[in-house]
C-alpha cells in the first residue's frame, strides 16, 4: 500500500509542477490577468478540473506560482551583501513573471504575499549593520531594502527597453545596473554609518 501511495504522491507533484510551471510561464507571456484555467491546463497537459482539485481558484493558482518559482531560484541560505543582492537580480531578470506579478498585483489594488523570510533576514541584517557601525546615524534599513527590492523587480521587465533607449546591449544594461546597485548599497551602507543628519 505504501509504495502505491508513494507513486500516487509522485504523479501528484508532477501534475502540479506541471501546472505551475505552465502557470508562470503564461504569467511572464500575458500578466496576472490576462490567461485563462483552460490555457494553463492546455500548456500543462493537464485536465482543466485538476487545477482546480488542487489549487482552488484562480487567485491561489497565482500565489502558488509565484511561491514555485521563488522556491527555486532563492538558496535555502540567502548570501548577503552585494553578492546576494547581484544573485537576486540575475534571479529577476531570469524570471521576470514575479516582477509582473508584483506589479499587477500593485496596479490592480490587490493584496501582496508577504514580504517573505529572505527580505525579512535582509532588513535584520541591515538594521544589526547600521547598529553596530552608527546607531545614532538616521537610517531606515527596511525601506531600504525595499528600494533595492523595487528596482530589481522594475530592471527584470523594464530591461529591453531601457537598454534600447540607452543605446547599450542587453547585457551590458544588466551587468551596469548591476554594478551601480552593488556600488549604491555599499555606498548607502557607508553612508548610514557615518551620517551627521
Amino acid at each position: 500500500m505504501a509504495a502505491r501511495k508513494s507513486a500516487f504522491t509522485r504523479k501528484r507533484e508532477v501534475a502540479c509542477n506541471a501546472i505551475l510551471d505552465a502557470t508562470s510561464g503564461i504569467i511572464a507571456e500575458k500578466g496576472v490577468d490576462g490567461f485563462t484555467i483552460s490555457e494553463v491546463a492546455l500548456r500543462a497537459k493537464i485536465n482543466r478540473a485538476l487545477i482546480y482539485h488542487y489549487f482552488g481558484n484562480r487567485d491561489n493558482l497565482v500565489a502558488q506560482a509565484i511561491n514555485h518559482i521563488l522556491s527555486r531560484y532563492q538558496p535555502a541560505q540567502p548570501e548577503r551583501g552585494a553578492d546576494g543582492v547581484e544573485r537576486a537580480t540575475r534571479n529577476h531578470i531570469e524570471h521576470p513573471e514575479v516582477a509582473r506579478f508584483f506589479f499587477q498585483m500593485l496596479l490592480n489594488g490587490r493584496q501582496l504575499p508577504s514580504l517573505g523570510q529572505r527580505t525579512t533576514n535582509n532588513i535584520e541584517v541591515l538594521e544589526r549593520l547600521h547598529q553596530e557601525r552608527a546607531p545614532e546615524a538616521p537610517f531606515d534599513a527596511t525601506f531600504v531594502v525595499i528600494i533595492i527590492m523595487l528596482a530589481q523587480l522594475s530592471w527584470a521587465f523594464s530591461r529591453e527597453e531601457i537598454s534600447r533607449l540607452l543605446g547599450l546591449s542587453v547585457d551590458e544594461g544588466d551587468e551596469r545596473f548591476i554594478a551601480q546597485l552593488k556600488r549604491a548599497i555599499g555606498q548607502g551602507v557607508l553612508a548610514a554609518g557615518t551620517s551627521s543628519d
